[in-house]
């Protein structure tokens, strides 16, 4: 059986090599007066120039076998193959045909011989079709990023979506240039042969790291006059020269001009902003009167008051059996602004202060232990107020508070207190926060961390927690439906309620409560919401959850690193979700 094999094997590689088609030698001549040879001149392995043997073949596709040095060129029908001096023989290979062997002796040329050329005519079988070849393949670039500018040999080529371009070329040598914005270009000289060439570029990035801060809390940066975040902020930026500024109203903003290098880490710190400041003189009688602005005592009268913020200001001046002067003023830089006159006696006065000054009652406080931690959420009836930037919020109010809004919610219940380390530790088992304590309320943690926190916490109580939404951080921080307008959480005066431009935490309920009960809504640490950011609408709304989607979760409250305008009720502001602070922490909701 196996010999049957064998002769139908051998049978069918006769027929195979009968029926392929052969190359003939037409002739073999040296080419005395070209001097290829010596003008493109090739050097073998050892040094030695060789010579040139110019293969007439009107095909492509051929291969060369033998003491070939380099890979022929195909010109204008003629393929260029190097040999050293003394080769007596060559082989061509094509696969259309069957290998042709030259033995240079038969056309009497002996050997080759250095710097000299020589031309080789093959003929092709009679009736062989010549395939039609225009010379032309394709030049084929993948590029990255997407929207680089690709080049070739100097024109502008068209870039596909998903960073491919494609250009059909003459076959030889040709250049393309690859550049981006931020990136530092490629070019490259490439040889287009038989097939397709293909490459894929990768440009290399040459943005530089940046980090701009200034010691001056919630002062806005721009670059090159351009709003990109409040301090510190970090961000990405091309080598070149840059304006740095600091911004914040009522302040001399600070600027400086930095040259950024390519691929540079800069650490850039501009100086603290100088409150621009007028003065404000208070002489109403009767003397001592209380004198208020934008929520916050001053002193009595008669009196001038230095150093007061520019811009406009609410001005209260009260005094037990008076009737409260409530007078908007402008201080302007360096000027000083006069308020006088006479209180206008009233028996309602008295009443009127005690009530406003009357403490908490009537809330609905529900406790909760989990392993052996106990905290209180206190219930908020539902109703209807006005979101945002309000008269009580003044001047201090800004862009991102407006337009105010009206927002009825239903009834809901949040934390008495910021959410503890120790409650923390109890659910997760760890402390992740910069300044330790059991009762100092829990930083460092992140939207997404607070969610993981909330899951482990229903599943050990079998409650529904979440994060409060930013509408009803807000309702709860104002007071609910027992609100009495303040300005901060529970006072107009800051230092009553709130633990705010210090250098670390303090413990929780140290400071007074606001009308419902509720602790440190204003200062200590900010507070995540369940809202991603998102601008106000001037609709009514029911029960609001926020955009759909965004790139920031909302945080409210204000904290122990910030001045008393952060902390207002309508005052918010917004993260990414992954972003960790040593003055943000959460307070439930459910």
């Amino acid at each position: 059986m196996k010999r049957i094999y064998l002769i139908i094997l051998v049978c069918w590689t006769m027929l195979s090599v009968a029926s392929a088609q052969e190359l003939t030698v037409k002739s073999m001549t040296v080419a005395g007066n070209d001097i290829s040879a010596s003008q493109y001149r090739v050097n073998d392995l050892n040094g030695k120039p060789c010579a040139l043997v110019k293969v007439q073949l009107a095909t492509r596709g051929a291969k060369f076998a033998g003491s070939v040095i380099g890979t022929p060129e195909f010109k204008n029908g003629v393929y260029w193959v190097y040999m050293p001096a003394g080769v007596k023989e060559l082989e061509v290979q094509h696969n259309s045909f069957v290998p042709c062997h030259v033995t240079f002796s038969d056309y009497g040329i002996q050997s080759l011989q250095s710097l000299t050329t020589y031309v080789l005519t093959l003929l092709m079988p009679q009736g062989w079709a010549v395939p039609v070849d225009d010379g032309m393949r394709y030049l084929a670039l993948t590029v990255s990023p997407k929207n680089s500018t690709v080049y070739v040999d100097g024109q502008l080529q068209v870039v596909d979506g998903d960073g491919s371009v494609s250009v059909y070329l003459p076959q030889g040598q040709h250049s393309y240039r690859v550049e981006a914005a931020g990136y530092a270009p490629e070019q490259q000289t490439v040889t287009l042969g038989d097939e397709t060439l293909v490459r894929s570029v990768t440009l290399q990035s040459v943005l530089a790291r940046v980090t701009v801060s200034c010691p001056t809390a919630g002062a806005h940066i721009y670059v090159n006059g351009q709003q990109r975040g409040t301090t510190p902020w970090s961000g990405s930026l091309a080598a070149g020269n840059y304006k740095m500024e600091a911004r914040l109203d009522g302040y001399h903003s600070q600027q400086q001009t930095v040259t950024i290098a390519e691929r540079s880490n800069e650490q850039i710190t501009l100086p603290a902003l100088v409150a621009i400041t007028g003065n404000l003189n208070v002489n109403y009688r009767p003397v001592g009167a209380e004198v208020w602005m934008d929520g916050k005592q001053l002193g009595a009268t008669p009196n001038v008051f230095r150093g007061v913020l520019v811009g406009n200001h609410s001005v209260e001046v009260r005094k037990a059996g008076y009737e409260t002067l409530k007078q908007s003023v402008t201080i302007a830089e360096g000027q000083t602004a006069q308020l006088s006159g006479t209180l206008t006696a009233s028996a309602s006065s008295q009443s009127a202060s005690s009530s406003s000054s009357s403490s908490v009652s009537g809330a609905s406080v529900e406790t909760i232990t989990v392993n052996g931690v106990s905290f209180n959420m206190v219930r908020v009836d539902g109703g209807t107020f006005t979101m945002g930037a309000t008269s009580e919020q003044g001047s201090d109010a800004n862009v991102l508070e407006e337009p105010a809004h009206q927002v009825t919610l239903s009834t809901y219940s949040i934390g008495e207190t910021e959410v503890t380390q120790a409650l923390w530790k109890a659910v997760m088992g760890n402390k992740p926060s910069k300044f330790k304590g059991d009762n100092l309320p829990v930083e460092q943690v992140s939207w997404d961390d607070c969610q993981t926190f909330i899951s482990k916490l229903n599943t050990a109580t079998g409650k529904r927690f979440r994060l409060p939404t930013e509408a009803e951080w807000e309702y709860a921080a104002r007071g609910g439906s027992k609100s009495r307008g303040y300005k901060y959480s529970g006072s107009n005066t800051i230092d009553d309620v709130a633990w705010s431009g210090f250098n670390r935490t303090h413990n929780v309920k140290t400071k007074q409560p606001n009308e419902l009960g509720l602790y440190d809504m204003s200062g200590n640490v900010y507070e995540w919401c369940q809202d991603w950011y998102g601008s106000y609408s001037s609709g009514s709304k029911t029960n609001p959850t926020g955009p759909s989607s965004g790139s920031g979760r909302v945080f409210r409250g204000g904290s122990w690193y910030c001045t008393a305008r952060y902390c207002r009720s309508s005052y918010r502001d917004y993260y990414e979700p992954s972003d960790r602070c040593y003055d943000l922490g959460l307070r439930l909701a459910f």
